[in-house]
């Protein structure tokens, strides 16, 4: 009897050492910086359609690597809100480009980073994008993440917001040069 009583005390002494251990490594904490981000800037501009984009730097603040699954904008511009334009939204590596739409999966040691590109695309309903866009409201853009670490894996978002000043300071140039 004292011999089970004493198994049971050492298997529960070595449970706790092992939660404690396992504890104390911590886990991945992945942070899109939106307050670091770059200015939209104009990247090309046609008669109908205007393509906008800014930089995000992310990094990965906590003590083991992670892998970032998937990310991803979402674009809030309720025709209720706006109608002038139809808009879309990407969101891409800055390190490794691509064409498709497609995020690629990425690992990241701790206390590491990286920036996403941020692309929204703009096109008028009716006539020039300019003139479209002269009315712009503020646009928020979510930025959706999946993390998968030590733990369980989970979504977060952060938001951006690409503000009317923005858009219309970006399209001042087209203006000068058209």
């Amino acid at each position: 009897m004292e011999l089970l009583l004493f198994l049971v005390m050492a298997a529960a002494v070595v449970a706790v050492v092992a939660w404690l251990f396992i504890a104390r490594q911590g886990d991945a904490e992945f942070d899109f910086l939106v307050d670091q981000r770059a200015d939209f800037k104009l990247e090309e501009k046609s008669g109908d359609r205007a393509v906008f984009s800014c930089v995000v730097p992310f990094v990965n603040k906590g003590t083991q690597d992670g892998t970032i699954m998937d990310c991803f904008p979402r674009h809030l511009l309720p025709q209720e809100q706006f109608d002038a334009v139809e808009v879309s939204s990407r969101l891409e590596l800055e390190s490794r480009r691509r064409s498709d739409g497609y995020f690629e999966s990425l690992i990241v040691p701790k206390t590491d980073g990286g920036a996403v590109i941020v692309t929204v695309v703009f096109t008028a309903k009716r006539g020039d994008v300019r003139q479209a866009l002269a009315d712009m409201v503020d646009m928020p853009i979510e930025i959706y993440f999946q993390i998968v670490a030590r733990g369980r894996w989970y979504v977060d978002k952060r938001r951006v917001v690409m503000t009317a000043d923005e858009v219309a300071a970006a399209l001042k140039p087209a203006v000068a040069g058209a």
